[in-house]
C-alpha cells in the first residue's frame, strides 16, 4: 500500500510541477523562470533511479496534456531541470536552433558535465546552442552562435 501511495504521490507532484512551469512561462521571461526553478536548496542526494522515474512521469504528463503540437522539449526540459536541481544534479538547461530548408527549428535539453541528461533521443546533436543556463563558467556565460553550412 505504501508503494502504491508513493507512486501516485510522485505522479501528482510531477503534474503540479508541469502546471507550475506552464504558469510561470506565461508571466515571466525564461531567465526569470530558470532563476525561480533553481532557487530551492537540495532536499536529497542524486539518485539515478528516482531521476529516471521522474523524467518518465514528466514525459507521461506531457503526452497526455501536450504543451505544443510541435513538441514538448521545452517544458519537459524545465520540469526535469527542476527535479534534477533539487536532487543535487548540477545540470544545465540548453536551447538551440537549426535551419532547415525553409524555417528555423528549436530544441531544449539538459546536460550534465556537457553530456545530455535524460534526453530521450539524439535529436539535440543537430542544434547550435544559443542559450545556456546557468551560464558556463568556462566561457564566462557567453554562448557562441555559429552558422550552419
Amino acid at each position: 500500500m505504501i508503494r502504491f501511495t508513493k507512486k501516485y504521490w510522485t505522479v501528482l507532484r510531477v503534474g503540479a510541477v508541469v502546471l507550475y512551469i506552464r504558469f510561470l512561462l506565461r508571466v515571466k521571461s525564461l531567465p526569470l523562470v530558470l532563476d525561480r526553478l533553481s532557487r530551492r536548496p537540495r532536499t536529497q542526494g542524486p539518485d539515478d533511479r528516482e531521476m529516471e522515474k521522474l523524467a518518465y512521469y514528466v514525459d507521461r504528463w506531457l503526452h497526455v496534456f501536450p504543451y505544443n503540437v510541435k513538441g514538448n522539449c521545452f517544458p519537459r526540459s524545465l520540469a526535469v531541470y527542476w527535479f534534477a536541481r533539487r536532487m543535487g544534479y548540477p545540470v544545465h538547461f540548453q536551447c538551440g536552433v537549426r535551419k532547415d530548408a525553409s524555417h528555423l527549428d528549436g530544441h531544449a535539453w539538459l546536460t550534465l558535465n556537457r553530456v545530455p541528461f535524460h534526453e530521450p533521443s539524439q535529436h539535440w546533436q543537430r542544434f547550435t546552442v544559443t542559450f545556456l543556463y546557468p551560464p558556463d563558467s568556462v566561457t564566462n556565460g557567453q554562448v557562441g552562435l555559429s552558422r550552419s553550412e
